[in-house]
């Protein structure tokens, strides 16, 4: 690495980064628990990415704050284990009643 390190090319670049990287690349051998793979991240991810390209997004902010809302609602319940059609309808229930969703699924 100290080779390329002060190239100015993508070499250097990558050997820069990899350097300021290489106390986190490895921890999954140190600590319990973490998985030396993103695969979570990426399947959390995925059926967001599927909507985007089959439906080809949205066409404004209010349409792209709302498939994040509804999308990040849906990956919370899914890992919390959760209907997020039934906690959809309890929270609209709550604002047409004028109060507060109940929250105490998100435990």
């Amino acid at each position: 690495m100290r080779r390329y390190e002060l190239r100015p090319d993508d070499a250097g670049r990558l050997v820069r980064h990899l350097r300021r990287e290489l106390g986190s690349l490895w921890v999954f051998l140190n600590e319990s628990g973490v998985e030396p793979t993103n695969n979570r991240a990426e399947r959390a991810l995925r059926f967001g990415v599927l909507w985007r390209q089959g439906s080809l997004g949205t066409a404004s902010a209010k349409g792209n704050a709302w498939v994040q809302r509804s999308l990040s609602l849906r990956q919370t319940c899914r890992q919390l284990e959760q209907s997020s059609f039934s906690v959809l309808v309890d929270a609209l229930e709550a604002f047409m009643h004028d109060r507060p969703p109940d929250l105490s699924w998100l435990r």
